[in-house]
């Protein structure tokens, strides 16, 4: 993706939900551990070229790179040019991350996340750590772990693994007019300006009796039992795991994992949306049918219930048509009526 900012845009596709409760929360519990008490271990080792090339300049600001040319590897390295001091990222947790991408032999710049060069917060992309994105390849997303925020590294690796195939580094080279082969080594430059925890990792509360329950994946994927009963009239929400974080507010950018369920009896069996499928939050404004970036938007129900929560939390939401979206009014793929069920995974805010 980084390598044709214009073309970028996260496809989101529905996944299936999980019914079975074989996913038990004491198998997730493990994955609620920060990387620190994990263990973490980097995917990558330092080498001679990544510790030849310089990037100088604050984080967050467009680095100033020297690339020694030629610069050539057999594997790929990963060295940490400035040493952050905010939250370790772990696997599935989530950078945000700014990255520009030079050819080794030349010390060309042909790539970057944002076609302006931006380095500012509405330049960067949001990415899970280690191998689940479906947003950049995984050698990058894996190039992240065990990294702090705050942190700049510099990630040798070839053009195969930066474009995804040959095929696509021939028509990459093409379209940017430069010689370029498959095996060719590439520098990759990233600042990690902003982290957050991939999941809701806050305390378990008790759930009133007869109301959906939240089963948890181990990587954090959530999926629901149903109790065989008709949808409630009005909008019900209940606290899942509490976090420990700030409260959101009304307005508010809010960083969400999104899985959201129509509820048809006897129990919910459409999916219709899910940010779990790619491990790729959103941010949203806590405003109802205020569209973000990616034009998905919140309905009335979930905002009252989102509000006044604290980071860190899970929230299971049941919405009703009358306390969800207007008539004509829900986003592309959503059910046009009936009762809907989210559960929200509240990561950081904005």
């Amino acid at each position: 993706m980084i390598p044709e900012p214009s073309k970028v845009g996260v496809v989101r596709k529905i996944a299936a939900i999980v019914l079975a409760a074989a996913f038990v929360v004491s198998v997730a519990a493990c994955a609620d551990l920060p990387a620190e008490v994990q263990g973490c271990v980097p995917t990558y080792n330092a080498g001679a070229a990544s510790k030849a090339v310089s990037a100088t300049g604050s984080i967050g600001s467009k680095p100033k790179v020297h690339v020694p040319t030629p610069t050539t590897a057999s594997k790929v390295e990963n060295s940490t040019v400035t040493e952050g001091k905010g939250l370790l990222l772990g696997k599935g947790d989530i950078a945000e991350i700014s990255a520009v991408l030079y050819v080794g032999k030349t010390g060309k710049l042909v790539g970057r996340t944002s076609s302006t060069g931006s380095y500012s917060k509405s330049g960067a992309i949001q990415v899970p750590v280690g191998d689940t994105s479906t947003v950049l390849p995984p050698t990058v997303t894996k190039s992240l772990m065990c990294t702090r925020v705050g942190s700049r590294i510099v990630t040798i690796l070839n053009a195969t693994q930066i474009y995804g195939s040959a095929s696509a580094v021939a028509s990459a080279a093409a379209s940017a007019n430069i010689d370029l082969g498959a095996k060719d080594t590439m520098v990759l430059v990233t600042d990690i300006g902003a982290g957050y925890r991939g999941r809701a990792v806050g305390t378990l509360q008790p759930l009133q009796s007869g109301f959906p329950s939240v089963v948890t994946a181990p990587d954090g994927t959530p999926g629901l039992t149903l109790d065989l009963q008709e949808p409630p009239a009005t909008l019900q929400h209940e606290l899942v795991r509490g976090g420990s974080g700030p409260k959101v507010k009304a307005g508010q950018k809010v960083l969400l994992q999104v899985q959201g369920v129509a509820w048809t009896n006897p129990a919910p069996t459409s999916t219709f949306d899910s940010t779990w499928k790619d491990h790729t939050p959103r941010f949203y404004t806590l405003t109802a049918l205020k569209a973000n970036a990616g034009g998905q938007f919140l309905d009335k129900g979930s905002v009252k219930a989102l509000v006044g929560q604290r980071v860190g939390s899970q929230v299971l939401v049941v919405v009703p048509p009358k306390a969800g979206y207007p008539s004509g009014k829900q986003p592309s793929g959503y059910p046009s009526s009936g009762t809907l069920i989210f559960v929200y995974d509240i990561l950081g805010t904005y």
